[in-house]
């Protein structure tokens, strides 16, 4: 079974160095030995810097990045923030280390990243490492994390389903395409046009009837590039018969035009 180079751990910690230099070449180390890497050793590596990514402190002895400060005129918050635990490592490492696991497209990153999905620091990272990962796991992760509250980072969460495939998949698109958010919507239905699917055009039409007007044009801009979908995918039938709907809607003219010089080419 291949084996981790026992320096890696070193270099993870010398990444928090204060020294600019020191961390920047300790990070360019890893990164050299992650690009590196075989695909037969990728999970074990994984796993180093994937449980260096969820690595908690014990109680009161973590990194201190969580607001501290603001605690300490409130002694119940203070206490609070003493006993629950911490990232071992800050913010910029837990990062690198996301970023990082997003180089190694094997599914043992994927319960990791995963987990760092609930990093306030860390989301955005670990979310973008999910959408390279191909492991059909790496979709089930970030269609859990749609359950957030927070409308842009779930907003980015459908953008990277939309690189992804699978029933599931477009299961939560079309959900999100009827998301309370906005932003949210909007993302979903640009994503449902990726797919070569005929059915998600009644999707975008009934959006494009919308009273928001950022809907209506994002709707009107996503029934163009679902018929250049339909069309890479050889349906030129159903790319013809979305493009001909265009045609006779309200769509603004630049779509009208794309649709109709696609038609002309047909």
């Amino acid at each position: 079974m291949p084996t981790v180079n026992p320096v890696v751990s070193q270099w993870i910690r010398q990444m928090a160095d204060a020294d600019q230099q020191v961390s920047y070449y300790a990070y360019q180390c890893l990164q050299e030995e992650v690009l590196r890497c075989s695909d037969a050793a990728q999970p074990a590596l994984a796993a180093v810097l994937g449980e260096a990514l969820v690595a908690q402190a014990k109680p009161g002895q973590g990194t201190g990045g969580r607001g501290a400060a603001s605690f300490r005129l409130n002694p119940f918050l203070a206490s609070a923030s003493a006993q629950a635990a911490e990232p071992l490592h800050p913010a910029c490492v837990r990062n690198g280390l996301a970023r990082l696991l997003g180089y190694l497209p094997c599914e043992a990153a994927v319960p990791f990243l995963a987990r760092a999905l609930n990093d306030l620091e860390a989301r955005e990272m670990a979310r973008q490492a999910l959408e390279s990962n191909p492991s059909a796991r790496s979709g089930d992760a970030l269609i859990s994390a749609l359950d957030s509250t927070d409308p842009i980072f779930r907003a980015g969460v459908v953008h990277s389903l939309a690189r992804k495939r699978g029933d599931r998949v477009a299961a939560a698109l079309k959900s999100a395409a009827a998301d309370p958010q906005i932003e949210v919507r909007l993302a979903a239905l640009l994503g449902l046009a990726d797919f070569a699917e005929p059915l998600h055009d009644a999707i975008l039409e009934k959006a494009s009837k919308s009273p928001v007007p950022d809907e209506r044009r994002a709707a009107h801009v996503a029934r163009v590039r679902l018929a250049g979908t339909l069309r890479a995918s050889c349906n030129l039938t159903a790319a013809e018969r979305v493009w001909r709907a265009i045609v006779s809607s309200d769509a603004p003219e630049p779509q009208k035009k794309a649709a109709r010089m696609a038609l002309a080419k047909a």
